[in-house]
């Protein structure tokens, strides 16, 4: 499988703290693909550089052929590629359908707005019945709906998904991971960062472990889940005791 998303020897971080230290992966068309590592690895940092929220220091992201580190972050989301955020960073203030249009005010969304709204309303019923709430109102879950939600309406190619299980109830991280199967389903590239990593690991189809930021070890879902290293580094005594996996 050729590569939509090249990342090679990537360095990033804030001031003078390094916090990306030559990171190399890959995703492909159609591919979900999880980032994993205990908290402070460079995860989100990295999904920063990806979405230009974040500058880096040196390296090399291709995507689709495109420098994509040339690119400001709003001509990266016209090129195909949405974050659904760390925290979900919705707008409290406005309604759920005021939200979900803000994600669609790039030039490759305007043309498919109303396709992407019902899509989404297919895909997350609950925003349908609460379209005109305000989004303040909701729990948790459903404000973990509408930032994917939000971030189809940009008509995604590379969906980048940060901590979607945060803070979340084994239940609704169930119904979060469903969605996220489905999305993967219509061909829209996954890259996955997920502190839980049994989640992460039933939907991606391969994974990369970071540690001080590079990738320590990469392979296959199923391989990754049996790898003696992903359980010393990140799960210990917990993965043996029957206890949830995190990473």
């Amino acid at each position: 499988m050729s590569a939509l998303l090249e990342v090679s020897n990537l360095h990033a971080g804030y001031g003078e703290s390094a916090v990306l230290q030559g990171l190399d992966f890959e995703l492909g068309q159609g591919e979900v693909v999880c980032l994993l590592g205990a908290n402070g690895v460079g995860k989100t940092t990295t999904m920063g550089v990806l979405s230009g929220l974040v500058p880096a220091s040196e390296g090399r992201v291709r995507y689709d052929g495109i420098d994509l580190l040339a690119l400001p972050t709003h001509e990266r989301v016209s090129s195909g590629l949405a974050l659904s955020p760390e925290g979900r960073k919705v707008f409290p203030n406005l309604t759920v359908e005021e939200n979900l249009y803000l994600g669609s005010f790039n030039r490759n969304a305007r043309a498919h707005r109303m396709r992407k709204l019902d899509e989404v309303y297919a895909l997350f019923p609950r925003l349908a019945e609460r379209r005109t709430q305000s989004s303040g109102l909701m729990s948790g879950g459903e404000q973990q709906m509408l930032a994917l939600g939000r971030a189809l309406m940009s008509n995604p190619r590379v969906l980048l998904l940060d901590e979607p299980s945060l803070g979340l109830a084994p239940l609704v991280v169930q119904s979060v991971f469903a969605a996220i199967r489905a999305i993967a389903a219509t061909n829209i590239s996954i890259l996955l960062v997920e502190q839980n990593t049994h989640a992460a690991l039933s939907v991606a189809s391969r994974g990369y472990v970071m540690a001080a930021g590079r990738i320590v070890l990469a392979g296959d879902a199923a391989t990754l889940r049996e790898a003696p290293e992903l359980r010393d580094a990140f799960i210990g005594k917990a993965q043996s005791k029957g206890k949830a996996l995190h990473a």
